[in-house]
């Protein structure tokens, strides 16, 4: 069996400001996990909602304000800017509407393994049943091409749990440190997602 690597410095000190939940806290006592290291909280979904919202609804009324301003002034070149903006707006309203779904979620990274939260829903990893890491990341051609969306923890028994890149203000992303932990357990991390033309976990 492998080992559980050094963590770093535990406590509340070495964690966010959020304390965990009691049931988190029961969830780590039963697979004996020790103590808490660190924890993140995702962004919040609802936030996430209204600003998709509001940007969505400008980018519309900036296109159709360019169409306009574009017929008033007969000149039609100004259609090859609005269609576009209200395109954009329709594709940002469709990504608030998504990341509403993402839900509430939080990870706990304790000595020996780790916990993770959506909408109260928990998954349990102990450091032996970690069997690689995923960096899921953006592929096309754009100038998200690359971007780092999410992690996922793959376990031996093939379950693959995720962890947020993107992360609420105020809290230290946990991504740096899952990597340094995986590969001290001597699993591989390795590029999926988009990226590698993987677009399912």
């Amino acid at each position: 069996m492998t080992q559980p690597p050094q963590s770093p410095e535990s406590g509340p000190s070495a964690s966010s400001s959020q304390a965990p939940p009691p049931e988190v806290i029961q969830a780590a006592a039963a697979r004996q996990l020790g103590q808490l290291v660190a924890a993140q909280r995702g962004t919040n979904p609802v936030g996430n909602l209204v600003f998709g919202i509001g940007g969505g609804i400008a980018l519309i009324v900036a296109g159709i304000l360019v169409a306009w301003i574009g017929s008033a002034l007969d000149f039609g070149a100004l259609r090859f800017v609005a269609c576009p903006l209200m395109v954009f707006g329709v594709i940002v309203l469709g990504y608030a509407v998504m990341a509403l779904f993402a839900g509430f979620t939080a990870t706990y990274l304790f000595e020996n393994g780790l916990v993770h939260s959506k909408n109260k829903k928990l998954e349990t990893v102990a450091w032996p049943e970690v069997d690689q890491l995923w960096l899921w990341k953006a592929g096309g051609d754009n100038f998200l091409t690359g971007q780092l969306l999410c992690y996922y923890v793959v376990t031996t028994d093939g379950r693959k749990v995720p962890v947020e890149s993107a992360v609420a203000k105020g809290e230290t992303p946990l991504g740096p440190q899952l990597e340094q932990i995986v590969a001290q357990l001597g699993r591989p991390v390795v590029d999926s997602g988009p990226l590698t033309g993987k677009m399912k976990p």
